[in-house]
């Protein structure tokens, strides 16, 4: 797993555990000390929040191991499509030829 994926992969974790506790992204921000943009750039993965794990976890009221339980989580078709079209434009040359070759290989 790189790092992308465990951004993507932890805040769709976040958000089911702040779902599941039935709070608002600005309940869980105000419970961290931190601006409701800030968490929602979390929650979609687009930050990682190393410095304020601890604080995460204790606004979710969960274990900090419980962040990462997210073996379980299913992508969705469309979940899949964005995480592509967002990450595109950060692959390197070489593996977007791989890439490219695979897609075109699979479209046949």
């Amino acid at each position: 797993m790189n790092n992308i994926e465990l951004k993507y992969l932890l805040g769709k974790r976040i958000e089911e555990l702040r779902i599941r506790k039935g709070l608002t992204q600005q309940q869980v921000a105000d419970r961290m000390n931190i601006d409701q943009r800030t968490f929602s750039r979390i929650e979609n993965g687009k930050n990682f929040p190393l410095r304020n794990l601890p604080n995460l976890a204790e606004a979710l009221e969960v274990d900090l191991p419980a962040l990462f339980d997210f073996n379980h989580i299913e992508l969705t078709s469309f979940e899949m499509r964005e995480f592509i079209k967002y990450e595109i434009d950060n692959i390197s040359d070489d593996n977007i030829k791989i890439i490219y070759r695979l897609l075109v290989s699979l479209c046949k």
